[in-house]
């Protein structure tokens, strides 16, 4: 019969045997946790990282253009409306993001097509005339020339560029081929356009906006006996300029001036063409709704026309910039291109801007809006 020392002896053993055992579970237990541990932690690392290139890194990469075998990518286009905007703002204007996203996206695809087929139709840009567009571009003014060296003014000239250069954050290797484009698509736009005439057939238009109510019928009344046997134009804009003031609710400078427009050849007015080119002096248009405020209705008259009257150079610059856009419109057919530009991308580019919008500075329009009105 074994005695107390076994006895004590066996138990020390399996209390060993029991607390190994015990510790390895603990440590199996712990491997266990840390792994889960590191698991998660790598998991939530990774959603950060396929998030981080989700939203950082592949969007600035997503082809949007691609004219034959150059391509555009998000952060191509974004890149080219910060210049713009930047450029504007150094020249101390003011920039429309809202458009001028669009607009980008537009000029990237055309000036491509035109840098592509332009060398074979001779025209190019040296380096040299590159250098004389930027010196223009960064030159001091004549007023602010005054009394000093031409070599102080080289001096200022070549800060300002450098201090343009930096304000943009890009290269001038980079700036240099913009302007180039830039310059190339201004040389193909007067090659074009000088397939535009400088006599042509014009009319005289002038524009009355009523609002949509019964004064617009007395409008119409009072018209009829003011223009009854009229043939005059000087008497016809009498007639408009009273009907104007009276019941016109058009801006206030074309109200001053007897809602008159101007000489208007075809091909300017596109939209509204139609409702004008055709009246006899003196007769009064169908109303078509103001597309800036469906209260509206807007009416044209004519005072005069001539077949053959010189285009003034505001006007036939316009025409040149049509014969532009038309030879582009066809030119296209014969590129393989590729653009895609949607809702996401718009509010990618957005938000990268990191600003509000701004409404763009009003200039000075000849046709008193209606330009703008139909989508010019």
């Amino acid at each position: 019969m074994p005695d107390n020392k076994t006895f004590d002896k066996n138990a020390d053993i399996k209390d060993k045997r029991y607390a190994e055992l015990h510790r390895s579970g603990i440590k199996k237990r712990q491997k266990i946790v840390i792994s889960a541990m590191l698991f998660v932690i790598g998991t939530v690392i990774s959603v950060f990282i396929v998030g981080y290139i989700i939203a950082f890194v592949m969007p600035p990469r997503e082809l949007i253009v691609r004219v034959n075998d150059v391509e555009y990518t998000r952060g191509d286009l974004l890149e080219l409306v910060r210049i713009e905007q930047k450029t504007i703002e150094f020249m101390g204007g003011k920039f429309n993001a809202s458009s001028g996203v669009f607009e980008s996206l537009q000029q990237t695809v055309e000036n491509e097509i035109i840098s592509q087929i332009a060398p074979s139709y001779g025209i190019t840009l040296s380096e040299e005339e590159v250098d004389s567009i930027i010196d223009e571009m960064m030159r001091p003014s004549d007023s602010a020339s005054l009394g000093k060296s031409e070599e102080q003014i080289v001096r200022e000239t070549d800060e300002r560029y450098l201090s343009y250069l930096n304000t943009l954050q890009i290269s001038e290797e980079k700036h240099r081929n913009i302007v180039r484009n830039e310059a190339i698509r201004e040389r193909f736009r007067q090659y074009i356009g000088d397939s535009v005439p400088y006599v042509a057939e014009q009319v005289h238009v002038y524009r009355v906006i009523t609002p949509i109510t019964s004064e617009m019928e007395i409008m119409v009344i009072k018209f009829e006996d003011l223009t009854r046997g009229v043939t005059d134009p000087v008497q016809l804009k009498d007639a408009y300029k009273s009907i104007v003031r009276e019941f016109s609710r058009d801006n206030s400078e074309i109200i001053r001036l007897g809602g008159e427009i101007g000489w208007v050849p075809r091909n300017v007015l596109l939209d509204y063409e139609d409702l004008f080119f055709d009246l006899i002096p003196g007769q009064l248009s169908e109303p078509v709704p103001n597309p800036n405020n469906d209260t509206q209705l807007i009416f044209f008259m004519i005072s005069d026309r001539e077949e053959a009257k010189e285009l003034s150079a505001d006007t036939r610059d316009e025409l040149k910039t049509k014969a532009l856009q038309d030879w582009i419109n066809i030119e296209r057919k014969s590129h393989d291109i590729y653009a895609v530009f949607n809702s996401e991308i718009y509010n990618w580019i957005f938000q990268q801007l990191r600003l509000t919008t701004i409404e763009a500075t009003p200039t000075p329009d000849p046709y008193g809006g209606l330009l703008q009105d139909a989508g010019f």
